[in-house]
């Protein structure tokens, strides 16, 4: 096993940032690093306790440049044009100047400026990883098959964000990149069955230095038996498996 660099799982669990302006280019990464990362996460939850998931890590430098490629298509077809052209879903979803707040509209800026910068530099990462299902495609993209679809995929993903953390690397969710599922799937000689869902770029950080983010308030996103009894309330709950209730 490799030597890991965190090996408190509380700061390990909130300390696990989206990673792009940090990421060292320059410092290579290893197969072996990679795969043990990868071997955690397979114990991450599943649907159906079956492993549906296929993975492709690449460090080929011709197929780096061509999911590169795809990946600044996605960024001008789904973000840059948009949001010049005022379209309304996009610009209420992503734009900096419609937040609530200067510090909001500063963090969604930064936000931007760093996903640009991953699209400039992806080509540069020194491992792409693309996480891939086998399951059957949902009917429909709520309810039904569509929580199995997609929830045995994201918790290995993140698995395997919080097993690269704890070792010095970093990573991103890029999940924009299923927007080319097709092509990346004709880039990379998959069988048709092996869905792309998203990428993970990984690379070292430069530094591990990294904080926990603002949040709300859990107040404000988490409550008591309904929708009426914030979290935090003094309200006491009810008592513990075979301890006696309080007088």
């Amino acid at each position: 096993m490799s030597t890991r660099v965190i090996t408190d799982i509380d700061e390990v669990l909130t300390t696990t940032r989206a990673v792009r302006h940090r990421m060292d280019f320059d410092r290579p990464v290893g197969r072996a690093v990679v795969e043990e990362c990868l071997r955690i996460a397979q114990q991450a939850p599943m649907g159906s306790n079956l492993e549906d998931w296929r993975i492709v890590a690449v460090d080929d430098p011709t197929l780096k440049r061509k999911l590169s490629e795809l990946y600044t298509e996605i960024w001008y077809q789904t973000v840059e044009r948009p949001l010049a052209d005022g379209e309304a879903a996009t610009t209420t979803r992503l734009s900096p100047t419609v937040r609530a707040d200067p510090a909001s509209q500063a963090r969604q800026a930064r936000i931007l400026r760093a996903v640009k910068h991953l699209v400039d530099h992806l080509e540069q990462v020194p491992v792409l990883v693309v996480l891939c299902s086998t399951k059957p495609l949902p009917e429909k993209p709520v309810g039904g098959t569509a929580s199995g679809y997609y929830g045995s995929i994201f918790p290995f993903a993140w698995s395997f964000q919080l097993a690269l953390r704890s070792r010095g690397l970093g990573s991103v969710m890029a999940t924009a990149l299923a927007h080319k599922a097709s092509r990346v799937q004709a880039v990379l000689g998959l069988p048709a069955d092996w869905r792309p869902i998203t990428l993970l770029p990984v690379a070292y950080t430069r530094g591990v230095d990294f904080r926990p983010a603002a949040r709300a308030d859990l107040a404000e996103v988490a409550f008591w038996n309904g929708p009426t009894e914030p979290a935090g309330s003094t309200r006491p709950g009810p008592p513990a498996d075979g301890q006696p209730a309080s007088a």
